[in-house]
């Protein structure tokens, strides 16, 4: 979990450079929408990951309300759709890609 973490961190901080970038030359940052949603998407599936694997490994007082991982699981795993469903998100990174969205 730490690496994937590692790596969505650099993801992050490599959009956001980006972003900086578009900004001081007065270029809109929808130029790289496909990045950003390469970050929502990994960043949704790593919070739901990690907190899947906390209530695995605490049994059922995982997943009770006693300890804060089913919260964390249930309040992150509404971001994976109101936030774009994966499903869109892949396909606005996959569009880039092969050239729908240029």
């Amino acid at each position: 979990m730490h690496t994937e973490a590692e790596l969505l961190r650099t993801l992050i901080r490599r959009t956001a450079v980006e972003m900086d970038e578009l900004a001081a030359h007065g270029e809109p940052a929808v130029s790289i929408g496909h990045r950003v949603s390469m970050c929502n998407y990994r960043a949704n599936r790593l919070v739901c990951d990690a907190a899947d694997r906390a209530m695995q490994v605490h049994g059922g007082m995982g997943y009770s309300r006693h300890l804060p991982f089913e919260h964390i699981y249930r309040h992150h795993r509404r971001y994976r759709i109101t936030e774009g469903a994966e499903e869109i998100q892949m396909r606005r990174v996959a569009g880039q890609l092969f050239g729908f969205l240029r």
